[in-house]
């Protein structure tokens, strides 16, 4: 498996991971749709950059917060209950993004 095709794997592993528990509680279909390609493109960012001044293991977890700050954004006039979950999967998705890039690589 490449390096390429490997991060996409990660990226969609992680977006369906997200986005399984929006089906259930009945997100909308562009609220999962966004949410799988942020955590799709995070990959790609944590594979392909390497994040000054922090540790292989916070690459992720910075990556993913910066994809997700727009979300924030969106949902705090909406949803302010849901922010810090969307927080914490950000960083807990970022963090196993980050190891997957570690260990599989």
């Amino acid at each position: 498996m490449t390096h390429f095709t490997l991060s996409l794997a990660v990226g969609a592993v992680a977006g369906v991971l997200v986005v399984i528990p929006m089906i259930f509680q009945k997100f909308s279909a562009r609220s999962c749709i966004a949410s799988f390609l942020i955590y799709l493109f995070a990959a790609l960012f944590v594979f392909y950059g390497d994040l000054p001044y922090l540790p292989w293991w916070a690459d992720g977890m910075g990556a993913t917060v910066m994809l997700t700050i727009p979300v924030l954004f969106a949902a705090s006039g909406k949803e302010q209950k849901s922010i810090p979950l969307v927080l914490f999967n950000a960083l807990l998705f970022g963090f196993l993004i980050s190891l997957a890039e570690r260990y599989l690589h």
